[in-house]
Parts: C-alpha cells; structure tokens; sequence
C-alpha cells in the first residue's frame, strides 16, 4: 500500500482543489461568454432563456474552490492542525452544498418536482452524472476524503510536522 507522507498529501490536497477550480472556471467562463453573447451584459436577471451565471450554483460553488485552493497552499507553506480542520469543515461544506445541487438537478431531470423547476444549474436539462456540478461534487468529495487522513495525522503528531 502507498502510504504517502503528510507534507505530499497537503500537496494532493491542493492538486486536487486547483484540478476543481480550474474545471469548474473553465465551464463558467464559457457560460458568461454565451450569456454576454446572447444578452449583450452580464447584468440582466429576468427573462432569460439562459440562466445568468451569476446566479448558478456553478459560480458560487467555483468561488468556494478558489477559496479552499488559497487555503490548502497556505497550509502547504505552514500546516496547523486548526486551519487543516478548519478547511476539512469547509470541504465537507462544499461537499453537502454540491451534492444538494446534483440532487435538486436529478429531481429537476427526472420530472420529480410539481410545476416548473428554478434553475439552479448552468446547464439545465442535462443528465445529471454529465454536469459541471457533479464533477465539482467529485472533486470537493476527493479533497475532503484526503483532509480527513491530514487532519487526523497532524492531531495524531500533536505538531505541526
């Protein structure tokens, strides 16, 4: 078994969350791209065919991976029990937050909602497993199951390395 060390998996950890934010910003970005092309701003919110990314959990849930991913390089550069738990808690956040949006997607795609859905979603209509969101979902899940074996190594050591 590969038993990797505790500075390589604050690495990983990092890898990962830049692998997200970097996916998730490119689907974004082409989201605002087509909205702007087909509205001429990004500031209209009513009556859209397209849903504005702005109000798409895609953004919100990128910006948390920009913020997760400043926070694993601080940790790479100086690992403290409590800002590693800190961040765990916050994976998990991501985590619960996209899997809410990958099952309010499937409950939207499978007719399980009365009446017409809100999208939530920058790509309404899709089957969910193909989404932006649940690729992120993956991301946040790999980044938290590699927080948990940090965590628990550095309260383990009782320092910070």
């Amino acid at each position: 078994m590969l038993k990797l060390s505790t500075p390589k998996l604050l690495l990983l950890q990092g890898v990962l969350l830049l692998g997200g934010m970097v996916f998730a910003w490119s689907r974004l970005l082409g989201q605002f791209q087509n909205f702007q092309e087909l509205y001429g701003t990004l500031f209209r919110f009513r009556d859209c065919t397209l849903p504005n990314p702005i109000l798409t959990a895609c953004f919100y849930g990128s910006l948390a991976f920009v913020a997760a991913f400043i926070w694993s390089f601080t940790l790479v550069q100086h690992p403290t029990l409590v800002s590693q738990r800190r961040l765990r808690n916050f994976l998990l956040f991501g985590v619960v937050f996209a899997g809410s949006v990958v099952g309010y997607e499937t409950a939207d795609y499978f007719k399980w909602l009365p009446g017409p859905a809100v999208p939530v979603s920058c790509t309404p209509g899709i089957n969910p497993l193909l989404t932006p969101c649940f690729y992120g979902l993956l991301f946040f899940l790999a980044a938290f199951l590699v927080s948990i074996v940090i965590t628990r190594r550095l309260g383990a050591s009782r320092d910070i390395l």
